[in-house]
Formats: structure tokens, C-alpha cells, sequence
């Protein structure tokens, strides 16, 4: 019994030994105390890192809300799985901050406005009551040009100071469309700086740069200097008061939490870091660490971590300099946290490349749920196998170009879907206006130039972007799929390139690849300028084109321009541009897809001032008054296409010219700066193009022309706006000009007027509605809109979560409502019949006595979707219901001939 005693006793101490702990850090706690409870809590985080390796699993420490820590909080210590060490907040209040600057004071009047005040270590960064300040630069904004320049030195003549001036000083550098570099400055003489490497040649491009760290460059308010030699910091306060009136901060701190080597089970929750000159959250090989509902800005990199198995979420991130967070992690989950406003200081964040949102390297990673809005550059760079979805990116690309919302490469595996990439633009204003890419290069789903394999690209929503994706190959590229992504609004939709086949590890001379497997299908690919293309491809290696893979199931809509693909053969300087229809029949490509059914002019006419300046424009009887050239094509009257009478011109052999010019042979006035609208039909029994304008006679024997525009021709009727302000006053022509190998063609209802228009708003006829939400949303409709499949919809249109529609105004009329009365006396007049009448699903129905020899069925269920359509050709033809179809009472429409009809139809 006794010895049983014993060990019972033993126990129950072991017991009690193992409880867990809880530390209270608090502004009024005293480090003397015990720090166990709220009343005897510690003050400072200098001695709860006096538990080292002491802590337990299960311990606690935490910080009283409201309250300031100045220091930097190591942990030392490993958690269990079932109890982890945390790092908290208690009490009430605003998050806890853990700060790594330290006030400056004891401020002393050094020049005028100028003060200074004693400092022992070196800030980073100042802040005076909360606001970021400037180190002292030149010029106080704006850009100075480099004039020729390397990698260790750069040319300007226009720095006039005396040798030695620039000696010590730092230049920031736009270096790259995607990069800045802060450069030390080792000498300087004749307008040649010498300084440390930067990594890229500057060659003879105007990069933009200015010069900073040197006291008399000290010149305005919110300026400072920081002399090390002297341990002085110089300082012009905003508003020119008395820094001694103001809470003046230096940043001198690297970390706010070091989680030291390989520790594990920890959480971190409800803090605040701020103020540190490296990762605010710094993690060394790290596992199984969760940090959560923090707030981490005004730093110069919110997390760092180099571990494995941890999840980051619930954090709110903003005013980083450098890159927000890099995980060189493995199996890490990055949920549900927003960064805004990060990366957007040019030469305060990283040399060479970075500025980015969140960057991960690691395999397994896991990025969701997050909201990226005001990114420097990428707001996600991510490599290997990982899943980014259901992402919002908004607004980035803010400081630097040639960059994406999402990016990535070193893939293999990797999946991207229903993210939400929206509004880039990228900043170009000190890139080089000389350097061949000095525009926004900015895509919203990004394929890196190393390697990227097994990628699947589906379900995204990308707007308002220099390009939708954008997918540069390598000779490693394969098994790539772009699915069932909407690209609305953006300057290239769809972007395929070869240009990178020259690098990574698969990179061999000749760099030709002649066929890639990737497979695109289901995009919907709209645009709404008529300068914007629905797919560009770039092709370099060879004359011969790449076949990229496989397309089927597109919608290529551009109404404004149908000939929206573009190839470019850089290797033979080859250009061309294709319909869906060309694109279809000569590259064998695309079964299934679709184009706008819509030609839609681009600007609106307010006033028609007189009459039609083009004669015989009408061709009802003949083609008088018009002619081409060479004379050996032909120039005739055709009766049976277009209206009443039509112009038919045909040059089919290179007879002296490989292009054949047709104009009228009475000129016509335009004025300079006046606005013309030039109309015409045309149509063809052959694929072609035609170049159409108006040509003065200053112009007749050069390349110029007046709104010159390329007009495809096929055996699809096309009905033409095009529209132009003059630059010139002269008498003229209107020309149509096309090559022999597409030498015929039929020309009616040729009209130029001279109009007052203003260009059209594209966002009244065509909208893009986007769900950011996780659950369905309604979104309400004015009017009656189609979408790109031919649905209809009004009222309102629900969307899934992350999914988004395009949509396209209809009249209202083409939409049918529930209260539509049943139209007797119109069909009576008609004589339309629905047989029978109520009808079993999965039968046929007949449509009698219409009088429409051939048109369209729609099939509208009471809530006026579309549900089910037909093409309609003469009386008693069985159209065979889908048995899908619930059921109830439908409106069936009958349209052809100018006439339209309905009737309600009872499936049972």
C-alpha cells in the first residue's frame, strides 16, 4: 500500500508539473512580476524571451489589447499536436502591436525647417505619427533619364554637380520594366556614376532613376538623412512643425516574431506587427504553425517562412515595401486573408525582382479564399503543383510592368481556377520610352518562360487586362488546359507564344517546336473595341507556324471587328489576321466555337450634314462612275446578291499588281478635322479581305489613307459602319483595295457622310457580371440581355460563386415575360397552329399555317429564359421536344419574314 502511495504521489506531481501555463504581457505590468496573471502581468517582451526553450506545450503568452511592445519575440520552443504554444491578445480593445522601431527625440534645430536628433542605430525606415516618410532625394519627384549605362555604372548629362558630388549617395533605378534597384554610389565624375551591380545592363535606354541619401539633398517637408559616422538623423517634419511635436519613429528591429529553427505547433492569433526592417513574422523551417486574425503593415515584409504544413489565414496585410509574404514552403494553406496597398515604393522593396503580393516556391501549397487588391506587381507568383483558387486580384501591377495577376512557372500539376482577376494596368512611367516595350504589359493569368507542365487554367473570370492569359512556351511545355475561362475586356484575350522555347532546362537550338499539345476549349473570349483580339499567337522559330494544340468550343465575340485572330511569324515577318470562319477553315481548328453573331459600328451619329458624297453608290442599275485598276480586273453589275443591284469585282491573276484598287472616278470633298461615316454591304463567294478608306489625292500614290480598315469578306453578308476625322482638306475617293489570291467580291450601298458622332460607350451594350462571393447571387437586370450562348435572360440572372456571364443587350421585345396575353387576333391573322396541344414531353409538336416559310422557334419557360430552339422551314414539320423539359406551360415564338407570332404550349 504504502509503495502504491508513492507512486500515486509521484504521479500527481508529474501531473501538476506538465499543466500549462499562461504569460501576461501588459503596458503596465512590471518584468519583476511573475507574468502568470492578468494583475502580475510582465511589461516587456524582453522577458517573456527569458523562457527560452522553458515553454511548454499548451503555454500561452499574451499581450494586453490596446497596448504597444517594442522588441522582437523569439520562440524557442516546440508544441504537441494536441497542444500547441500560442501567441495571443487578451482583454479589450485594438490588437496588441508588436513594434520593431523605436522613438526619436531630443530633437535640436540643425538649419531652418531641418532638425536633428541622435540615433545609435541606423533606421530603416522614419515615420512621423504613423506616416511613412522619404529619404532625401533628387529630384523631390519625377524622373531623371539615364542617357547610356551598365550593369555598374550610368550616363546622364545632366548631372552637372562636381565630381565627387554623388560619392556615398544611393541611385533607385528602373532597371527592367519589372524591376528597381538601389545602387551605392563608389564615384562619380562628368556625369558617369559608378556603382554597385544591379544585375541588368542598362544599355543605351532612358530608364528613369533618381538619387536619394545625401543630406543636401534634404530640401522638403517629410525628407530625412541619417549620418552614420555621426549617429545624427536629419529630419524636415510635415506641416515645417517641431519634431519634438511629433511622434517620430525609426525602424531598427529585423523581425516582430522569430519562431527559431525547425520548431513546431505554434499559433499565433489576434496580433499586430509593424515597423520592421526585414519579415515582420520570420519562420525557420517551421511545421505545423498556424498564424491567424493578425494585422501586419507599415513593414518591410509581412511573413517569411521557409517550413512546411502550416496554415496562414484570416490576416489582413497592408503597406509592405518588399514582397507581402514568401513562403519557401511545402504543404502550406494560404486562406482567406487580404492584402492591399502592398509593394508600391520604387527602391524600397527587393533588387532585381519582387514587389509581389504573395510569392511560394514549395510543392502542395494551397491559395484560396484571398483578396489581393493595389499589388506593386504579381499579386501571386507560385511554382510546382500548387491549387490557387477562388482568389480575388484587383488593381495591381501598380508600380512595376511585364508582369501578372497570377503568375507562375516551374509548374507541374499546378491548378488555377475560379479566381477573379480584374483592372490591370501596369505602371510604365520611368521605364525607358525608347526600350521597344514601353507599354502596359500586364496579364491577368500569367505562364512563366521556364517550364510549365500538366497545368489545368479553368473556370476564371480575367478583365480589363493587356491580356487575359497569356501562356509563353518552352520546348518543356506540355499538357496544359485553358477551359471554360471568361476573358471580357482585355487587349489580347487569349496570348500564345513560342518566344521562350530558347529557355529552361529544355531549351535546344533550333528552339522549334512544331506541335504542342495544350488543349483550349470553352473560353469565352469577348472584346468590345475594335482594336482588341479575341487570341493573338506569336510564332518565332521557323516559317512554319506552331500548331499549339487543340481548340474546340470557343466563343471568339468581337462585334466591333470579326477579325479578331492574329498570327505573327516573327522568323518570316508574316502578319496575318483571320475571322473565326478563315481561322476555322485553314487551320482546321476550333469545331464547335462560335463568334459574335453581332457587327456593331463604335461611335454614334448625333447629326447628318447633306446628302450621300459617293456617286452611284446604290448600284440599283449599273456601276457607272466606277472603276479599278489594273484593267485587266473587272468591274460589272451583279443583280443576284445584295440589294436590288450590286457591284461585282473580280482580279484573280497577278496581272502587273498583286492588288487590285477600286474606287469611284468622281471625287468628293472632306474637310480636316471633320468627322465621316462611310456604309457598305458586302459579301463574297470566296474568303477574303479588303482595305477600305478614303484616299485624298495627296495621298494617291503612298500607303496613307483615311480610317483605313482591313474587312473581311465571305459568303456571310456584312453590313458596314466605319467612321474617321479627316487630317485632311482635299478631294478624294473611297477605295477598296484587295490582293488577287481573294480577288472577288460583290460591293453594295457605298455612302459617306459627313456626320457629328461621339464614340460609343461598349459597356451599354455588353456587360460582364462577376459573383465574388461564395455563395449564388442574383444579380438584377434592366431590360432583355442574350449571352454569349444564345440564352436569354431579364429580370435577373442568378450566378454560381466565383462564376461570372457576359451579357448582350437585346431589344426589349426579344424577351418574353409572364404576363404576355395570349396574341389571338394576331396569330388568327396569321393562322398559327401549335399541334397538339398540350403536348407529352419527349414528343414532336407541328407548327401549321404560319405563313413563315422558314425562321426560328424559341421555346421560353414563364420566367422567359430560353430553354429549347429550332430552326423553322415550311408547315408540318416535326420539331421533336427535349424530353429534359419539366412540366408546365411554355411560350413558344415563331420569328421569319419580317413577322413574329407566340403561342402558350402545355407540356405534360
Amino acid at each position: 500500500m504504502k509503495h502504491r502511495s508513492y507512486s500515486f504521489l509521484i504521479a500527481l506531481l508529474l501531473g501538476l508539473g506538465l499543466k500549462a501555463a499562461t504569460y501576461y504581457v501588459s503596458p503596465t505590468g512590471n518584468d519583476s512580476n511573475n507574468g502568470t496573471s492578468q494583475t502580475t502581468a510582465w511589461q516587456t517582451i524582453a522577458r517573456v524571451n527569458q523562457l527560452g526553450t522553458s515553454l511548454q506545450p499548451g503555454d500561452r503568452i499574451l499581450f494586453q489589447r490596446g497596448g504597444l511592445y517594442r522588441g522582437k519575440l523569439t520562440i524557442n520552443a516546440n508544441g504537441s499536436a494536441a497542444s500547441c504554444i500560442e501567441v495571443g491578445a487578451y482583454g479589450s480593445g485594438d490588437h496588441p502591436i508588436i513594434s520593431g522601431s523605436i522613438p526619436v527625440t531630443g530633437w535640436t534645430q540643425h538649419n531652418g525647417n531641418i532638425w536633428r536628433a541622435n540615433i545609435a542605430q541606423r533606421p530603416k525606415h522614419i515615420y512621423s505619427n504613423g506616416a511613412l516618410q522619404t529619404i532625401a532625394r533628387f529630384p523631390n519627384s519625377g524622373w531623371l533619364r539615364v542617357d547610356q549605362g551598365t550593369s555598374t555604372s550610368l550616363t546622364d548629362a545632366e548631372l552637372t554637380q562636381p565630381n565627387g558630388y554623388w560619392n556615398g549617395s544611393t541611385a533607385v533605378i528602373r532597371t527592367t520594366n519589372w524591376s528597381y534597384d538601389t545602387a551605392y554610389v563608389t564615384a562619380h565624375g562628368n556625369g558617369i556614376l559608378t556603382h554597385s551591380a544591379t544585375g541588368n545592363n542598362l544599355a543605351s535606354y532612358n530608364w528613369g532613376y533618381f538619387m536619394q541619401n545625401k543630406l543636401e539633398l534634404l530640401d522638403a517637408p517629410g525628407e530625412w538623412f541619417y549620418d552614420s559616422a555621426a549617429g545624427h538623423l536629419y529630419f524636415w517634419c510635415p506641416g515645417n512643425i517641431n519634431p519634438n511635436n511629433a511622434l517620430v519613429e525609426g525602424t531598427v528591429l529585423d523581425n516582430g516574431i522569430y519562431v527559431s529553427y525547425q520548431r513546431h505547433h505554434i499559433r499565433i492569433d489576434g496580433l499586430h506587427l509593424r515597423h520592421h526592417t526585414s519579415a515582420s513574422l520570420r519562420l525557420s523551417g517551421s511545421t505545423q504553425l498556424e498564424a491567424m486574425n493578425c494585422l501586419i503593415n507599415d513593414t518591410w515584409q509581412a511573413i517569411l517562412s521557409t517550413g512546411s504544413q502550416q496554415s496562414f489565414h484570416h490576416l489582413n496585410i497592408q503597406r509592405t515595401y518588399a514582397t507581402a509574404v514568401f513562403l519557401q514552403d511545402n504543404g502550406t494553406t494560404f486562406a482567406n486573408n487580404i492584402i492591399h496597398n502592398v509593394c508600391r515604393e520604387p527602391g524600397l522593396g527587393e533588387n532585381n525582382w519582387g514587389y509581389i503580393g504573395l510569392r511560394t516556391n514549395g510543392y502542395d501549397m494551397i491559395i484560396r479564399d484571398n483578396v489581393f487588391t493595389e499589388v506593386g506587381y504579381c499579386a501571386i507568383n507560385t511554382e510546382r503543383n500548387a491549387l490557387v483558387e477562388r482568389n480575388i486580384v484587383r488593381d495591381c501591377m501598380k508600380l512595376l510592368n511585364d508582369g501578372g495577376g497570377i503568375a507562375f512557372d516551374n509548374a507541374d500539376g499546378m491548378i488555377i481556377r475560379n479566381n477573379i482577376v480584374q483592372d490591370l494596368v501596369g505602371n510604365f512611367e520611368s521605364s525607358a520610352p525608347n526600350f521597344h516595350a514601353c507599354y502596359s504589359i500586364s496579364f491577368g493569368i500569367y505562364f512563366g518562360n521556364i517550364s510549365n507542365k500538366n497545368t489545368l487554367v479553368k473556370n476564371n473570370t480575367v478583365s480589363n487586362c493587356s491580356s487575359g492569359i497569356y501562356i509563353d512556351h518552352t520546348m518543356a511545355s506540355t499538357g496544359n488546359r485553358i477551359e471554360d475561362n471568361v476573358l471580357f475586356n482585355n487587349a489580347i484575350g487569349l496570348f500564345l507564344s513560342d518566344f521562350s522555347n530558347n529557355n529552361g532546362p529544355a531549351a535546344t537550338p533550333p528552339y522549334h517546336v512544331p506541335q504542342f499539345n495544350d488543349v483550349y476549349s470553352g473560353n469565352v473570349i469577348y472584346a468590345v473595341k475594335k482594336e482588341q483580339l479575341c487570341m493573338k499567337q506569336y510564332h518565332v522559330y521557323n516559317a512554319n507556324l506552331v500548331d499549339y494544340g487543340t481548340f474546340t468550343n470557343n466563343r471568339y465575340f468581337n462585334p466591333y471587328n470579326d477579325r479578331s485572330i492574329f498570327l505573327h511569324n516573327v522568323f518570316n515577318g508574316t502578319e496575318k489576321y483571320y475571322t473565326l470562319e478563315r481561322w476555322q477553315s485553314e487551320r482546321n481548328e476550333d469545331q464547335g466555337s462560335t463568334r459574335s453573331p453581332l457587327r456593331l459600328a463604335d461611335m454614334d451619329v448625333t447629326e447628318v450634314f447633306g446628302g450621300n458624297l459617293v456617286p452611284n453608290g446604290a448600284f440599283a442599275g449599273n456601276v457607272s462612275d466606277w472603276g479599278g485598276w489594273p484593267t485587266s480586273g473587272t468591274v460589272t453589275h451583279n443583280t443576284a446578291q445584295l440589294d436590288n443591284g450590286s457591284l461585282r469585282a473580280n482580279y484573280t491573276a497577278n496581272n502587273g499588281s498583286p492588288w487590285f484598287y477600286l474606287k469611284h472616278n468622281t471625287n468628293v470633298a472632306v474637310q480636316q478635322g471633320q468627322w465621316y461615316r462611310m456604309r457598305f454591304s458586302l459579301i463574297s463567294d470566296m474568303v477574303g479581305e479588303v482595305k477600305v478608306g478614303f484616299k485624298g489625292l495627296s495621298q494617291a500614290t503612298g500607303p496613307q489613307m483615311e480610317g483605313a480598315r482591313f474587312i473581311p469578306f465571305d459568303g456571310n453578308r456584312r453590313d458596314m459602319e466605319i467612321f474617321f476625322q479627316s487630317s485632311i482638306t482635299d478631294q478624294g475617293y473611297c477605295s477598296f483595295t484587295n490582293h488577287y489570291t481573294e480577288g472577288r467580291y460583290f460591293l453594295d450601298n457605298v455612302e459617306l457622310h459627313r456626320v457629328a458622332a461621339t464614340p460609343v460607350n461598349p459597356f451599354l451594350q455588353q456587360q460582364l457580371l462577376v459573383n465574388d462571393q461564395a455563395v449564388a447571387q442574383d444579380m438584377p437586370l434592366t431590360g432583355c440581355w442574350s449571352d454569349v450562348h444564345g440564352g436569354l435572360h431579364h429580370g435577373s440572372v442568378t450566378l454560381q460563386p466565383w462564376s461570372s456571364i457576359v451579357l448582350v443587350k437585346e431589344e426589349d421585345a426579344t424577351c418574353l415575360s409572364t404576363d404576355v396575353p395570349n396574341l389571338d387576333e394576331e396569330m388568327a391573322a396569321i393562322g398559327f397552329m401549335v399541334m397538339p396541344n398540350p403536348i407529352v414531353r419527349g414528343m414532336a409538336l407541328s407548327i401549321g399555317n404560319t405563313r413563315i416559310t422558314s425562321g426560328q422557334l424559341r421555346l421560353f419557360d414563364l420566367s422567359g429564359q430560353l430553354v429549347w430552339s429550332d430552326r423553322f422551314h415550311g408547315d408540318a414539320v416535326a420539331h421533336e421536344m427535349p424530353p429534359s423539359l419539366g412540366a408546365g406551360m411554355y411560350l413558344l415564338q415563331v420569328e421569319g419574314n419580317g413577322r413574329m407570332a407566340q403561342e402558350r404550349v402545355m407540356l405534360l
